[in-house]
């Protein structure tokens, strides 16, 4: 939930901040890299090292892929050997769900506590300055400075924080410019969905941005409810600033980005959902914003990160019939009969 777009001398200063906890040492153990494809991006899911590492007197490993370096004192195998691939499943899916991305620029530093009271000494140890606002969090982790960070709250909704965080993580490592508040949630939920294909030797994730029982139900209710928000609101606000103003807050708020993300990856606007993330991970969103509205604007809407005003530069100058498509979306994304779909994780509308 946290966002930082400062890149590598900040990793290397969060690596040195955990002092007593010892780093990687010894040769470990090898093994050699499986590509396979998905979409325009190839997949390197293989375990390339694993080596001993410890977090005070817990003792643990870290486990390095292609992407990812995977620092962990958790207890559960499978869960360890899961999120080893699926973190880079995961980076593939981000690469190309909507349009392709480009690879982050290092390996992304991932932690996996066994613990509750772990994850919050490598939080403190990490991000000082940060923590006591982080561990206000009590689902399953975050994603600050391009580094995640996660303790094991069970083995799906483990791997369904990690695809959420890991969109946040990619996106503070890779992207130039930052994407806004509502979008970067909207998409970080659009990753959430996927399941697993189990072989004879191999267990795969299968990313499934419509599956996601969770988002759906509680957009459902929200339209029910009379709880949804206009895009003028929503784009304007921050999830825990909604808490006291509408609904349920910040759960009705995740629940409308979610369905936000794939409004704009509708067949009617999924060019210009394209091209903002492809122009965000380039830099050029800010030299779109500076020819609209000038220098000084333009860095204080990069810096805000809320409004309405990506949404009329790449989407639809109307924001009001913008807003009105997307509310007629929600009503029709919920109409009965849709659960199915979405618990098959499928779209509703095919």
């Amino acid at each position: 939930m946290m966002r930082c777009r400062t890149r590598c001398v900040l990793l290397t200063a969060a690596l040195l901040a955990l002092g007593a906890c010892s780093g990687p040492s010894g040769s470990g153990t090898r093994a050699v890299e499986r590509e396979v494809s998905l979409g325009a991006v190839s997949v390197a899911d293989g375990v390339l090292a694993r080596e001993p590492w410890s977090f005070g007197d817990a003792p643990g490993e870290v486990i390095r892929t292609r992407h990812y370096r995977v620092y962990t004192t958790e207890t559960n195998g499978i869960l360890v050997d899961r999120l080893s691939s699926f973190t880079e499943y995961a980076l593939a899916h981000y690469r190309s769900a909507i349009v392709t991305l480009p690879e982050p620029p290092q390996r992304l530093d991932t932690y996996l506590m066994d613990t509750r009271a772990q994850y919050e000494g490598i939080t403190r140890r990490l991000l000082p300055d940060q923590a006591d606002t982080i561990l206000q969090i009590m689902r399953g982790g975050f994603a600050s400075r391009g580094i995640g960070v996660y303790f094991d709250i069970g083995l799906y909704d483990t791997l369904a924080i990690a695809a959420h965080e890991g969109w946040h993580q990619y996106v503070q490592r890779t992207f130039a410019n930052p994407l806004p508040v509502y979008l970067d949630e909207g998409l970080a939920t659009y990753m959430e969905g996927h399941s697993w294909i189990t072989g004879p030797r191999v267990s795969t994730p299968l990313f499934r941005p419509w599956g996601n029982i969770e988002r759906f139900d509680q957009l459902r209710d929200a339209v029910i409810s009379g709880r949804t928000v206009s895009l003028e609101v929503l784009t304007n606000n921050r999830p825990q600033e909604l808490v006291e103003t509408v609904g349920n807050g910040t759960l009705d708020y995740y629940a409308q980005v979610w369905a936000l993300a794939h409004f704009l990856n509708s067949p009617q606007h999924r060019a210009g959902l394209g091209l903002l993330l492809q122009e965000a991970a380039s830099g050029q969103m800010r030299s779109r914003l500076t020819d609209r509205y000038g220098r000084r604007e333009a860095l204080a809407l990069l810096g805000r990160r809320v409004g309405s005003e990506l949404l009329e530069l790449y989407f639809l100058e109307d924001l009001d019939e913008l807003d009105r498509q997307y509310q007629q979306f929600m009503v029709d994304l919920t109409a009965i009969g849709s659960r199915d779909a979405i618990a098959a994780g499928r779209s509703p509308f095919e």
